[in-house]
């Protein structure tokens, strides 16, 4: 699978089929992505090849244990990371260039979601992560 920012300066090849898949509606994610929520799938990040870019992505620390990268250029969120999954890369769904191999599982982070955004499918919700 293929993914890049909407500049098209970043790009990345993930090798392997995502480990899972989830959406998260925690407030980090709804203002990070300027969304109500987001679609993540976690990678190894072994499995990730950066094709190019990559000095371009910015990191930024959006909690003690979690960084974020997005593209200096165009502002494109790229990859979550969290320090107590470090063999893993959440990479948002809507970056891929074509459609994802995985459907999202669940919802994690729904105390949080955005009161005017349902849910309408029967996925399993958490109010933290899973």
């Amino acid at each position: 699978m293929y993914a890049s920012c909407l500049c098209g300066q970043v790009k990345l090849e993930i090798k392997t089929a995502f480990i899972s898949s989830s959406i998260c509606h925690c407030q980090q994610c709804q203002k990070s992505h300027g969304a109500a929520n987001v679609a993540y799938g976690v990678a190894l990040k072994s499995e990730i090849e950066w094709l190019s870019g990559k000095k371009r992505v910015r990191k930024f620390a959006s909690s003690e244990r979690v960084r974020r990268g997005f593209c200096k250029d165009c502002g494109t969120n790229i990859y979550f990371y969290h320090k107590d999954h470090p063999n893993h890369l959440d990479i948002p769904l809507g970056i891929l260039d074509s459609k994802p191999s995985i459907t999202p599982q669940c919802h994690i982070f729904v105390k949080s979601k955005a009161q005017w955004d349902p849910i309408l499918d029967d996925l399993p919700q958490h109010n933290e992560s899973y």
